[in-house]
């Protein structure tokens, strides 16, 4: 049996870029590296990382982080509020979220601001939709099976 092996597999560039970027920041923020959240969808990274140093925080988290700590931004992005708190808690950042999704954040913003309904076709849970709905200024509706849709 032949096995190949896609071009394309692993992660995609934004991904592997975040990934990238905690594994350099690890030297230079001992104990006191966090990503907010998961930087990705693997088991395997994650622990990994857990294993050098870096801790997982949840927003939640985040008045509370020592002081001098550093956060990563994942590559799935954050609403506009999250950025607000990590200034207003003093806490450093640096953001990796995807070119592609910050795209889709300015979209969603402007669009917003001039009063437009904004539907995001997506699991209103999962991280990159949340953080895509922080940048809504005005309504917005998430919508994930064809029956909301055909509902909406």
């Amino acid at each position: 049996m032949e096995v190949k092996v896609a071009k394309t597999a692993g992660f995609c560039f934004g991904v592997q870029r975040a990934v990238d970027k905690v594994y350099e920041l690890i030297g230079s923020c001992p104990d006191r590296l966090f990503t907010l959240g998961p930087i990705i969808h693997n088991e395997e990274v994650v622990n990994d990382l857990e294993k050098k140093g870096v801790r997982v925080a949840s927003e939640d988290d985040l008045r509370t982080l020592p002081e001098g700590s550093t956060v990563v931004i994942r590559s799935h992005g954050v609403g506009k509020e999250v950025y607000d708190h990590l200034e207003e808690y003093g806490l450093s950042y640096v953001d990796v979220t995807c070119p592609f999704v910050l795209k889709i954040h300015r979209i969603v913003a402007e669009e917003s601001l001039k009063g437009r309904h904004i539907v995001i076709v997506g699991n209103a849970d999962h991280p990159e939709v949340v953080g895509i709905k922080g940048w809504c200024e005005g309504p917005c509706t998430v919508i994930k099976t064809k029956e909301e849709a055909k509902k909406f």
